[in-house]
């Protein structure tokens, strides 16, 4: 028996030497080794792990040294106040949603949103108005809504306090809402934007625009794109909110961690002084190799000219696609035979996340795993899901449905039962059914698709679904 299994199979894991192009950003810590400040952060995480003593300043009461490295992020997003997350985006999510809206408030919340934002709507017991998501069935992805779609919302709804979108989304589509916000905040809705992906959106021109500077509240991932540890995130404010500090603190640790909190004050100061070169290399070898990589005619790799009008990719990503007949998820499952670590999987391909520290050895790398693949390897005979914008109905609010009783049971017997729980094909983990609604057949397919191919569906227990017992 292993005496401490997870710590043994991490260092499995890192013995591996695997190319790491899933999160964190600092890529199992090369991205740490720009300078030499990097590199003595990185060769001390052991010894960094302190406490709040001082002269280090206190997360919850900040006055010396936390508060000028938050003034400085602050003015390098260019908004009036930002805060260091050490409970990562999710906590930055309920803490933005709790201090914007009261209980009974109406929202409009895009649906393809994360968990955190569906925990904080059930906690803050909101009115939920969805906006539906925009499908690119030849992709096989959720797109972020347009103007049409949060119109149409908008007509749905009765008294809208405020509206949460995510942008970009987890497949680093972006899409251009500037004008759209801003007429929704002259009229007085509160705006939340998680753009958790797009922590390192701006600080480039051939990367899409920040979202920072749009919403009242915005939250971003260090950890997902720039050199922070995992659970590091930032919270940025444009408007005035008297409470935000006091859930902050609800919502993080009391003893947040100083390794994280160094390693984001590190991911500032990395935008500050080298984003702009750094991007500038990255995109222009992801864009050679990309060609490079399609010119081989076995994958795909997404660019702009492929998307919509105002839809933009992330340029430090790679969507890569597979033809109708072949397995997203067995490319995957190749990858990491040639000891490429992917972001995720979907039905028709797999994420990429890049980093201005991968080289030119590691695009290679790349090249190659994609020119020795043998394209039979990846045929499948699942049927890939085609989404629709049919979504399941809403019954209940979310928060509602704590006040019935539950019981559990088999996938095949759910079809228009209300569910008790969320439904949450992990990736992308979007929930496919939300608490309150009524379970559809397409749900069941998409989650009966998912146990084939051997992936996890948060919220199924030996594939039985917890419903309302009504």
């Amino acid at each position: 028996m292993n005496k401490a299994p997870l710590l043994e199979e991490l260092l499995k894991y890192k013995s591996e030497n695997n190319l790491i192009l899933s999160m964190p950003g600092n890529k199992s810590g090369k991205g740490f080794l720009r300078d030499k400040l990097g590199r003595r952060l990185k060769d001390s995480l052991g010894e960094l792990d302190i406490t709040e003593v001082d002269p280090l300043d206190n997360l919850h009461n900040p006055e010396g040294v936390i508060k000028e490295a938050q003034e400085l992020l602050a003015k390098t997003y260019k908004v009036k106040k930002a805060y260091f997350l050490v409970n990562g985006s999710s906590s930055g999510n309920l803490s933005a949603i709790f201090s914007a809206f009261n209980e009974g408030d109406e929202v409009l919340v895009e649906r393809n949103c994360h968990k955190s934002i569906y925990n904080a709507l059930i906690l803050r017991k909101l009115k939920v108005i969805y906006i539906d998501a925009v499908v690119d069935n030849n992709l096989g992805i959720f797109l972020p809504p347009r103007e049409e779609e949060i119109n149409d919302a908008l007509e749905k709804a009765k008294s809208p306090k405020g509206i949460i979108l995510t942008n970009p989304n987890y497949f680093g589509v972006y899409y251009d809402l500037e004008k759209t916000i801003e007429k929704l905040r002259k009229e007085g809705l509160k705006v939340i934007i998680d753009s958790a992906h797009g922590a390192h959106f701006g600080f480039n021109d051939k990367l899409p625009k920040s979202m920072a500077t749009l919403g009242d509240y915005v939250v971003v991932s260090a950890h997902k794109t720039l050199p922070s540890l995992t659970q590091g995130a930032f919270l940025l404010l444009n408007s005035v909110d008297d409470n935000i500090e006091f859930y902050l603190k609800a919502f993080m640790t009391t003893s947040p961690s100083y390794l994280i909190m160094a390693s984001l004050d590190y991911s500032r100061y990395y935008l500050d002084n080298y984003s702009k070169d750094d991007y500038d290399n990255l995109i222009e070898m992801a864009e050679k190799y990309r060609q490079d990589i399609n010119s081989l005619n076995k994958v795909y790799i997404v660019s702009n000219k492929d998307m919509e009008e105002k839809y933009k990719i992330d340029k430090s990503r790679y969507l890569m696609t597979v033809r109708d007949g072949y397995s997203g998820h067995k490319l995957l499952e190749y990858l990491r035979s040639k000891k490429i670590q992917a972001e995720m999987s979907f039905g028709k391909g797999v994420v990429l996340i890049l980093s201005p520290s991968n080289t030119e050895v590691d695009f290679e790398k790349i090249y190659l795993a994609i020119k020795d693949l043998n394209i039979d390897l990846l045929k499948t005979e699942e049927n890939i899901i085609e989404f629709s914008k049919s979504y399941p109905k809403k019954i209940l609010e979310p928060y509602e449905v704590f006040n019935f009783k539950y019981k559990y049971i088999s996938l095949d017997n759910s079809l228009d039962k209300i569910s008790n729980e969320f439904i949450v094909p992990y990736p992308p983990g979007i929930p496919v059914v939300c608490p309150g609604e009524k379970i559809t057949s397409e749900v069941i397919d998409i989650i009966r698709n998912y146990i084939d191919n051997k992936l996890s569906v948060i919220g199924l227990e030996d594939n039985r679904i917890k419903v309302l017992d009504i």
